[in-house]
């Protein structure tokens, strides 16, 4: 069973657009850059800044504990960083999150069927 101390390298989506943007724009080329928050934040915190019900879902075969991006590379080569940290991206969707409201609901009904080719294919 999944306790919510798994973390996750989270990263908001104005922040990857820069980055993309920032490689169009560069002299780079066949180069490959990790896009992420550098800074990995567990399940249980974000659960703590969303506030609500909590539910653990059994843990898949496969599902890493962790990820991290390291992404020194493309901090080096293009100058990006993430500008947007972790709490700051939380409370933006939390203030947008009326714009949501009509997207389908995850339970663990939906994440199962959403999932189980994905699961399969990782028991292999």
């Amino acid at each position: 069973m999944g306790d919510g101390k798994q973390t996750r390298d989270f990263v908001y989506a104005s922040d990857v657009a820069e980055a993309f943007y920032l490689a169009a724009l560069s002299e780079t080329s066949n180069e490959r850059f990790n896009v992420g928050g550098g800074n990995p934040q567990s399940i249980n915190y974000l659960i703590e800044l969303l506030g609500g019900k909590v539910s653990y879902l059994p843990k898949r075969p496969g599902e890493p504990d962790i990820t991290y991006a390291n992404i020194s590379k493309i901090q080096k080569m293009l100058g990006w960083h993430p500008k947007i940290s972790f709490e700051e991206g939380v409370n933006l969707m939390l203030k947008d999150i009326n714009h949501w409201k009509d997207a389908p609901l995850w339970d663990l009904e939906s994440i199962d069927k959403a999932t189980t080719t994905w699961f399969k294919y990782m028991k292999e």
